[in-house]
């Protein structure tokens, strides 16, 4: 009899607890769905300024395109013909990318429930590989060079250098703050367009008064190297975004001590944590409960303060699940 009564107790208590950890969930609902819909804002914001730097960059790289075709025709300058060919592979690689930026922004569906935001990181991956393997083959193109004496029309040059600077730079001024990935993917490249103007402009001017056409070729290949290194950078950090490694920017340990420091909680169990474009991350967790703790109020209390955690490190949307 008295076993029986202990078995009865034990399952309503069971249910009780089953019964508060719903309901917290549930009144904490609202709080959770604020901060996520305003961390959400905020990330649509971010794909949106990305999708309009990218847009202007297109416009004054097809403008300079234009202009390098130009100038190559006028000057009869195989130099200048072939940094045209290579810009209009910069054009292809921001076409790309500013299609990708604009799918990022649409909206979560059946199909892909966390929204479209990795189709940013993705161009950021696509554009890395691109613009490395293009790299390369001007590093191998300029290293053939070093061994045949072409001397560029030094005239020419400086005037496509000087415009290069000006078109170039504007992309990047627009790029270099952006905070998605593809945005960086493409400020790294046409920071390396920039310098690689700038060195033809020094170099141009040089070759105005000393014929050294070598110095053309080998400033080629250190550009191509600076690219290169910088891009293989960013590659690996996308690809790490898309296999669903922890964020780079969180110390997960630290993360995990302060998550334990919260009153009430025993430990964590089924941990992780990660990031969906970069910016936007990702906590899921159970939690263990100390057993006096499993009132409402209490679990109303460690809710919040998880959540406060959370946000300290840059999470915009968690789910935990309470285990007593």
């Amino acid at each position: 009899m008295e076993d029986n009564v202990s078995k009865d107790k034990s399952k309503e208590l069971n249910h009780e607890n089953k019964q508060i950890a719903n309901s917290d969930i549930f009144n904490s609902r609202d709080h959770i769905h604020n901060v996520n819909f305003h961390n959400h804002n905020i990330n649509q914001d971010i794909h949106k300024q990305a999708s309009q730097n990218l847009s202007f960059a297109l416009v004054l790289n097809v403008l300079f395109n234009i202009v390098v075709i130009v100038g190559g025709i006028l000057t009869n300058s195989v130099a200048i013909i072939s940094d045209a060919l290579h810009d209009l592979s910069d054009t292809f690689s921001i076409v790309i990318a500013w299609v990708l930026e604009r799918l990022s922004g649409k909206e979560s569906n059946d199909n892909f429930t966390y929204g479209y935001q990795r189709f940013s990181i993705f161009g950021a991956l696509f554009n890395s590989t691109i613009v490395i393997l293009a790299s390369l083959n001007v590093a191998y193109e300029a290293f053939t060079r070093l061994f045949i004496a072409e001397s560029p029309d030094a005239t020419g040059m400086v005037l496509i250098a000087i415009l290069g600077i000006i078109f170039k730079g504007g992309s990047l001024i627009k790029l270099h703050r952006g905070k998605t990935f593809n945005e960086k993917a493409i400020s790294i490249h046409m920071f390396g367009d920039v310098f690689e103007w700038i060195a033809l402009l020094i170099i141009s001017v040089v070759l105005l008064f000393v014929n050294i056409p070598i110095l053309d070729p080998i400033a080629s290949i250190l550009v191509s190297i600076w690219v290169i290194y910088n891009l293989a950078k960013t590659f690996i950090a996308s690809a790490k975004i898309l296999l669903q490694s922890s964020p780079l920017d969180i110390d997960v340990n630290s993360l995990k001590e302060d998550l334990l420091s919260v009153e009430g909680i025993e430990s964590l169990e089924e941990f992780h944590i990660w990031s969906i474009d970069g910016i936007d991350n990702v906590l899921t967790s159970k939690i263990r409960i100390n057993s006096n703790n499993a009132d409402l109020d209490s679990l109303s209390s460690i809710k919040d303060e998880l959540d406060n955690v959370s946000i300290k490190y840059g999470i915009n949307s968690t789910n935990f699940e309470f285990i007593f």
